[in-house]
């Protein structure tokens, strides 16, 4: 009896970090350069019960980020920038580097280059005041140009690799710091080095694939509900025992 109580209660921690997964993704569906989580899931140890070894559930082993690229979306701004390839652009977060697939970037009071949370990216990147337009090739070399069409600045924009993307860890908002697992940042110029080319306009729509998130949903409500029934009945069938036994 207790042994079914407790898969009753592995199965609800298993199905309701399932139902908190697949929501969190569909929230982000329309978020610039989102990736999407999985979970991975496994068995708990069965234990020995009258000479049978006994399930005791499920357990979440793991929860990982989904690094494949998502749709490219046409905006026209000139600082929009996606990455059409692997590669992240790195920005100073609270005085940390992190790394993001998210490239809305926009000027901030001081000119500066700066993502959506206002982090700027890296390394510091300050337009001048006579800046009338921006142009940034495949490469990442950007061009500021003065309302005659004068070059009034220029930088180049890296990007930075990962022997492997799947071990970086998720900060939120789109960000990502390297670990052990993940290798250091290795820059690369956009377009060589196994870092994709920029696409000047356009950023980098959310990976989230609406159809597979709504059945990971759907499974984790009947599942939780499942879990719940049996939960209940085992419940039930333990006070009738004691009933019983009293």
């Amino acid at each position: 009896m207790l042994s079914a109580l407790n898969s009753g209660l592995s199965g609800l921690a298993v199905h309701s970090a399932m139902v908190t997964n697949a929501s969190g993704n569909l929230a982000n569906l329309n978020t610039t350069g989102f990736k999407s989580s999985r979970v991975s899931l496994g068995t708990l140890g069965a234990s020995s019960q009258g000479g049978s070894e006994v399930g005791q559930g499920a357990q979440v082993l793991s929860r990982s980020s989904n690094f494949s690229s998502g749709p490219l979306l046409s905006t026209g701004g000139e600082i929009n920038l996606a990455i059409q390839g692997d590669g992240y652009f790195r920005v100073s977060r609270g005085g940390e580097d992190v790394y993001t697939r998210d490239g809305a970037f926009h000027l901030d009071q001081n000119r500066y280059l700066v993502d959506a949370q206002g982090n700027r990216l890296q390394p510091d990147l300050q337009l001048p005041q006579d800046a009338a337009s921006i142009q940034v090739d495949r490469n990442g070399h950007l061009t500021a140009l003065d309302a005659q069409g004068h070059t009034v600045a220029s930088a180049d924009i890296p990007l930075y690799r990962f022997a492997n993307p799947d071990g970086l860890q998720s900060l939120g908002q789109n960000d990502f710091v390297p670990t052990a697992a993940s290798g250091p940042a290795l820059e690369a110029t956009p377009g060589t080095g196994g870092a994709g080319p920029l696409l000047q306009g356009a950023l980098e729509g959310s990976n989230v694939d609406p159809a597979r998130e709504m059945i990971g949903l759907m499974q984790g409500q009947r599942g939780f509900q499942a879990s719940l029934k049996v939960v209940q009945t085992a419940d039930e069938m333990l006070g009738s025992i004691l009933d019983i036994r009293a």
